[in-house]
């Protein structure tokens, strides 16, 4: 698989245009608990790579972006405190969720067990401790 940056502008265009959906949804994933932010960054960064060298290097010195990639790519995993935020978002939204709608029962195990396959997936990520050495940034001005 080549993995150099695409020199075609319409190719280009493309991962670009798939980069900024990616930077949005884990935008969404932030906020939202059940929409994970770092699959879509990693998918974001690959993306820019490919698309473009100048938006892939802004978003690794993203100030808001730029650790998480920097600690997956150099640690492969998230700190600890991201992971416990993580699963304490989704229990809480999910719990709230689950007890004031008026779901029929059957949904809410399906929903139950896909939450409970996302907190697994979540819980699996290798976990850098709080206090590990900040990874070295990957992307330089």
């Amino acid at each position: 698989m080549d993995l150099r940056p695409i020199t075609d502008p319409f190719r280009s265009f493309l991962y670009v245009a798939g980069g900024w959906l990616c930077v949005g949804l884990a935008v969404v994933g932030a906020v939202l608990p059940l929409v994970p932010t770092t699959p879509f960054l990693l998918l974001a960064s690959w993306c820019f790579y490919r698309g473009s060298p100048r938006i892939h290097a802004w978003l690794h010195r993203s100030k808001l972006f730029g650790p998480t990639l920097d600690d997956w790519q150099h640690y492969h995993g998230i700190r600890q405190t991201m992971k416990r935020r993580a699963i304490v978002m989704v229990a809480a939204v999910v719990g709230c969720s689950l007890l004031l709608n008026s779901l029929p029962w059957w949904l809410r195990y399906i929903a139950l067990a896909a939450v409970a396959i996302g907190l697994y997936v979540i819980w699996t990520v290798p976990t850098l401790p709080d206090d590990a050495p900040r990874a070295p940034r990957t992307i330089v001005e």
